[in-house]
């Protein structure tokens, strides 16, 4: 894949703190971009993960790691996806 190179400064004391080497947090990097876009329905989170050369599951893994939640409904969004859920069940069994 082609790539576009790009250097961004980060202070010596911020990188102290995140205790990776470089190839790590340009990894890390890339994902929160590759997240951002797709929490901004620009791209999905599965071609997120691709572009991330990584399977979905770990994506979400990284995010829930980096504390950004993939599911983002309120509860009352829930419980109507619960509603459906269970309406559809019960046309099925009969």
């Amino acid at each position: 894949m082609q790539a576009h190179r790009l250097e961004i400064e980060i202070p010596a004391a911020v990188v102290g703190y995140l205790q990776m080497d470089d190839d790590k947090i340009n990894k890390r990097v890339n994902i929160l971009l590759l997240v951002d876009l797709a929490r901004r329905g620009v791209i999905s989170f599965g071609k997120a993960a691709e572009l991330a050369d990584i399977d979905k599951m770990s994506l979400i893994n990284e995010m829930g790691y980096m504390g950004i939640p993939y599911f983002d409904n309120d509860i009352s969004e829930v419980l109507d996806d619960v509603e459906t859920i269970e309406r559809t069940m019960n046309r099925l069994s009969q």
